[in-house]
């Protein structure tokens, strides 16, 4: 989790936003969301939503919600994630 927090933060990234367990994130520096004043989608905020700043301030007075992108949307893509993980897994 450092190396990818520190690689992000390479490219030039200001924040990182995501859905994680949150008994163990924290211990890297992740909060939830809700204390930027962001929430999912549906305007909903729970413990496993969680953000980080990059870059300081960088969430400062933002406010909104967080969308995923397409990718994610398992019933878009259930058939092509498959198909993916054929290339690692021939059980799958």
């Amino acid at each position: 989790m450092k190396h990818s927090i520190e690689e992000a933060k390479k490219l030039g990234h200001g924040a990182i936003l995501f859905f994680g367990h949150p008994e163990y994130y924290p211990r890297f520096g992740f909060v939830p969301a809700n204390e930027f004043g962001i929430t999912d989608c549906n305007g909903e905020n729970y413990p496993a939503f969680m953000a980080m700043e990059l870059k300081e301030n960088f969430l400062k007075n933002i406010t909104g919600k967080f969308i995923e992108a397409d990718i994610y949307n398992d019933d878009l893509n259930r058939e092509a994630a498959k198909v993916f993980d054929r290339r690692f897994n021939a059980t799958v």
